[in-house]
């Protein structure tokens, strides 16, 4: 299958104003953008003891109480386990979707632990990953792990694998074994609901994630950079781990603040004079291609047919920069030709293969709708930075905490040729709490005026210096 040529890569980690940015840039351009409070709880991944508190039976589910705001959602297949988990069971379980909207968080209870290479299944067997298609290679690594794995568990080899030695994977091995060790030892110790393992760093599994990738390096920024940085470097295989360098904040000077309003934008330009339109539903995202001006000159044939090919592109980046999931339709100029149709379905197909999420796609359709099904893991970057319009209720808005961080980050560009100066934040009531909160707590470290030099200001937004 052909792949997407990618240009150089590398994987941004920055904090600022409370949040940790995770972005992969691609010649300096962002694919991907995930946004972490610092303070906030990362159930992706985490395992649990959790107390089966509900059940469905009529879909073979369970509810389990974990100690969060909701219960995690397990199905466990109840026709095919020969021991259901009933009311008032304690078991392991891991998270394998976080909470989205109005459903909880979704588990398993075949736990893994995640290296940077091998995956570890304290039961299971060992393989390989799909995405390995050398056959020489998946051989000799199968092999390799059939004689590493511990009686009864199982080792995965991930894509970043490849070309690793016996020895490496050995030593990696034995690293997943001590975690596991730990991991069963407080699950022994501890009563239900009660958190077992979770990775402490988010940037940590998010960079598991993308290893395979081939990053050319790995830049830190922010308050507390110098010690992720050394933690970082502790680990073999990484590619080279700098630390920004510039007068600017990495989010500001990497546009990453732009980038984040352009993702959360209806409309995304397009370079010919055409835009793209996204909406998004419950039930799914739509994405309606509009042709621009400057194809004015071909036929209406021609127009669709090269807007339709520039706009794939930037298509999938808005996918994956937004994170979107669930089904998504694309709705492209209508092409009469079948031929057409080909070429467009083709590029498609290939421009997705840089994404490592699971998908589904149908063929172009005769009406040139694309339906694409991607995996959800998360929710998307909208839902983390909006919520429902309190006028309108069917519309959405940023966050108070969103606009605030926004706002603040104004305030700072403002504030820095001014080192002495006094400077005055007005908002809508909860978006001015939330800044004070973050100014507190996180103010000096990032780069805002001291608190004295700021007023507070319940109104209309402004964002200046007092006179």
């Amino acid at each position: 299958m052909n792949v997407a040529q990618r240009g150089p890569i590398s994987l941004w980690v920055a904090s600022d104003l409370g949040e940790v940015w995770l972005a992969l840039m691609e010649e300096d351009r962002p694919y991907e953008l995930i946004l972490r409070g610092e303070e906030q709880s990362r159930l992706l991944g985490a395992i649990f003891k959790g107390r089966v508190s509900g059940q469905a039976r009529a879909v073979g589910a369970s509810f389990i109480e974990i100690g969060s705001a909701r219960d995690a959602f397990l199905m466990d297949g109840r026709a095919n386990d020969a021991n259901p988990p009933q009311l008032g069971d304690e078991l392991l379980i891991q998270i394998v979707r976080e909470a989205d909207g109005g459903k909880g968080p979704r588990a398993t209870r075949h736990l893994t632990l995640a290296g940077w290479s091998l995956v570890f299944a304290p039961v299971g067997p060992s393989g390989v990953s799909r995405r390995i298609d050398d056959l020489e290679e998946r051989d000799r690594l199968k092999q390799i792990l059939d004689e590493l794995a511990p009686e009864g568990t199982g080792l995965i080899a991930r894509t970043s694998a490849v070309g690793a030695t016996r020895e490496e994977l050995e030593l990696e091995r034995d690293e997943l074994l001590a975690r596991w060790e730990v991991v069963a030892a407080k699950a022994a110790a501890v009563r239900a609901p009660a958190l077992v393992h979770r990775d402490e760093d988010p940037a940590v599994p998010w960079l598991r994630d993308h290893l395979a990738l081939g990053p050319e390096r790995i830049v830190v920024d922010g308050p507390g950079a110098d010690e992720r940085k050394q933690a970082l470097q502790r680990i073999t295989g990484l590619p080279p781990i700098e630390s920004f360098s510039g007068p600017l904040p990495a989010i500001e000077a990497m546009h990453l603040d732009r980038e984040l309003s352009g993702a959360l934008s209806a409309h995304v330009p397009l370079p010919s004079g055409g835009r793209l339109i996204i909406e998004s539903t419950e039930a799914l995202t739509a994405i309606d291609v509009n042709s621009g001006s400057d194809f004015s000159s071909a036929t209406l044939e021609e127009t669709a047919t090269r807007t339709n090919l520039e706009a794939i592109p930037e298509i999938v980046r808005q996918i994956l920069l937004r994170d979107l999931a669930g089904m998504v339709l694309v709705d492209f100029i209508d092409m009469i030709r079948p031929e057409n149709r080909a070429r467009v379905d083709e590029a498609l197909a290939l421009e997705l293969t840089r994404d490592r999420s699971k998908l589904r796609t149908l063929p172009l359709t005769e009406f040139c709708l694309a339906q694409i099904t991607r995996q959800r893991r998360r929710p998307s970057l909208a839902r983390l930075m909006m919520q429902p319009c309190a006028c309108c209720r069917r519309g959405q808005v940023l966050r108070p905490d969103t606009q605030a961080r926004q706002l603040l980050r104004q305030l700072r560009v403002i504030a820095r040729p001014r080192p002495a100066g006094r400077f005055t934040f007005a908002a809508p009531l909860p978006v001015v709490e939330a800044a004070r909160e973050i100014a507190e707590k996180w103010g000096q470290a990032c780069g805002l005026p001291a608190l004295q030099h700021v007023s507070f200001v319940a109104g209309e937004v402004d964002i200046s210096v007092k006179s």
